[in-house]
């Protein structure tokens, strides 16, 4: 009980959780078990699945916007631009997503709310005031860290993507889904905020006209 209070309730939960996978089949950290040798796996419930299965997509999905989400805030860290802990801050809302999916069969995770998408959509109006107008289409660019912000919303409409089908037949809540899409604009947005403050150029698809292409950049 003594311990409980000190580390909190929700991080007991999940320590007691991990202690206990290997009741499930679950490997030790750090061991070849070579159980999934075959191509199966384990879900958090315990059922037996093929690697490929939707949910392990799903899962691997979100893993990749995680990761793409940590190069951009590293680049912005080092480029010393002010939404570093607000990129830090999605990471975590990331992983509670992957909470909600390990356990997609009862739904009973609610860590993704309105309030939450409500704040994704409050930074998004903030920093489009201080941005010109979007021309057409912006190619993905001006600079290392816009880039990685762009590649981080690639991944991030993919992860939605793949959540959708679960969100359709009831076993993810749809604030889920919704935060996902808010995040794939926010994404946009901060690319472009990113350019701007590495003094770099928006590169704009301009469709070609005659067989020829003319080159056009917002500053």
């Amino acid at each position: 009980m003594i311990f409980t209070r000190l580390i909190g309730i929700r991080c007991y939960t999940r320590i007691r959780s991990y202690c206990q996978k290997e009741r499930t089949g679950l490997c030790p950290p750090n061991q070849f078990c070579r159980k999934g040798d075959q191509g199966e796996t384990h879900t958090h419930q315990g059922d037996v699945q093929p690697k490929d299965h939707e949910i392990f997509e799903v899962l691997g999905t979100t893993e990749e916007l995680l990761c793409f989400l940590g190069i951009a805030k590293e680049h912005a860290r080092e480029a010393n631009h002010i939404y570093v802990d607000k990129l830090k801050r999605i990471q975590t809302l990331v992983i509670e997503i992957q909470t909600c999916l390990m356990k997609y069969k009862d739904n009973s995770e609610k860590n993704i709310t309105h309030l939450h998408i409500k704040e994704l959509e409050d930074w998004t109006k903030t920093y489009e005031r201080e941005l010109p107008p979007p021309e057409n289409y912006i190619i993905p660019g001006g600079g290392l860290t816009a880039a990685s912000l762009h590649l981080s919303r690639a991944a991030c409409r993919k992860a939605e993507r793949r959540v959708i089908p679960f969100v359709r037949r009831g076993e993810i809540s749809q604030p889920v889904q919704v935060y996902l899409n808010r995040l794939s604009d926010f994404l946009l947005i901060l690319s472009r905020i990113a350019a701007k403050l590495d003094k770099q150029n928006e590169h704009i698809y301009v469709p070609i006209e005659g067989g020829k292409q003319k080159n056009k950049n917002n500053p």
